[in-house]
């Protein structure tokens, strides 16, 4: 509605002020992602496999992939209904953490 009773003046304003607008948000958007990473920098770090888990055997093999550089070791893998759960013990056997391993998203989470 206000485009439509403005001059030719006012609508040429309304014109640069919208294209100022979309170039200082890209500048905005282009500055953000050098100084944060890109969404591919936060998928390297995520928890998971990004994809389903069928069997207690992949849950393992995926929590093996997660904490490879870790002095752990994974209990065993247990079955259950939308998830598989696993105990994370340190080297002398004791609990340090419970986490799942969601079927649908392969996501890795704690519950302990």
């Amino acid at each position: 509605m206000l485009f439509m009773n403005a001059t030719w003046k006012q609508k040429g304003l309304i014109v640069i002020a919208a294209v100022l607008s979309v170039l200082f948000s890209h500048l905005f958007v282009t500055a953000f992602t050098a100084f944060f990473g890109t969404a591919s920098a936060a998928e390297q770090r995520s928890y998971g496999e990004k994809k389903g888990i069928r069997t207690a055997e992949e849950a393992l093999q995926v929590l093996k992939k997660h904490f490879n550089k870790k002095d752990i070791v994974i209990g065993k893998v247990a079955e259950k209904e939308l998830y598989f759960e696993a105990e994370i013990k340190d080297r002398q056997n004791s609990v340090i953490d419970k986490v799942i391993v969601d079927k649908r998203t392969g996501r890795i989470r704690s519950i302990y």
